[in-house]
């Protein structure tokens, strides 16, 4: 009898230990993460350079979840004003902006929150478009096409693949001289949070997010 309550007390602990170490975890992960960057700069007799004002950031936020939105506005607006850039909040049709500032769209369909006993979890799947020139116009235009009723794993990857082909060709054919676009992706962006560690799940997305345009800025 004694031993048996040796091994339960010694079964208690090592569960215990371990409920610590989940409570103690903190990150972000990823189930899908990409990317697709281009740039160039062609120059000559009937092209034009774009956009008309480019230290103002034209940005748009397409997210369901306010608390979310908030975060992200906050991390964005964070990193364009270290690059010196002039952000500015879009809530009129992002058309309105074409080719008049950088452009900067954040959309996220799909959110999911999930309450644990040891842990809080948030995710996100989604898209960051970023358009030097500011070529708002081609993701306006690619939404509106789209038949999507659900979005999966594959639809948001062919999205992202899409805005990058679609918007390069825009440019030149309308022979627009700055071509810097760049497109991420995820699937299933997850930040979890240990009850026992202090952190805002939705401010982890959101700098992890902002932490990709940071990366976008430094190469335009």
């Amino acid at each position: 009898m004694g031993r048996l309550s040796f091994l339960g007390l010694l079964v208690v602990i090592v569960f215990s230990l371990v409920a610590v170490a989940l409570a103690s975890e903190s990150g972000v992960f990823s189930d899908l993460w990409g990317e697709y960057q281009y740039s160039s700069t062609p120059n000559g007799p009937g092209w034009r350079s774009a956009p008309e004002d480019p230290q103002t950031v034209y940005v748009s936020i397409i997210v369901p979840n306010v608390r979310l939105k908030e975060a992200i506005k906050s991390a964005l607006e964070n990193v364009t004003r270290s690059h010196g850039l002039r952000l500015v909040y879009v809530n009129k049709p992002i058309t309105d902006y074409d080719l008049k500032g950088r452009i900067v769209i954040v959309y996220l369909p799909m959110d999911f929150r999930s309450e644990g006993l040891l842990s809080t979890e948030c995710g996100v799947s989604g898209v960051l478009y970023y358009s030097y020139p500011g070529d708002a116009r081609t993701f306006a235009e690619l939404m509106l096409s789209r038949n999507v009723s659900k979005e999966t794993e594959k639809t948001i990857k062919k999205l992202a693949l899409e805005l990058s082909s679609s918007s390069v060709r825009r440019l030149k054919r309308e022979h627009v001289s700055n071509q810097t676009v760049g497109v991420a992706y995820w699937w299933n962006l997850k930040a979890k949070v240990g009850k026992l560690k202090s952190g805002n799940p939705y401010e982890m997305i959101a700098n992890e997010i902002a932490s990709q345009l940071d990366q976008f800025l430094k190469s335009s």
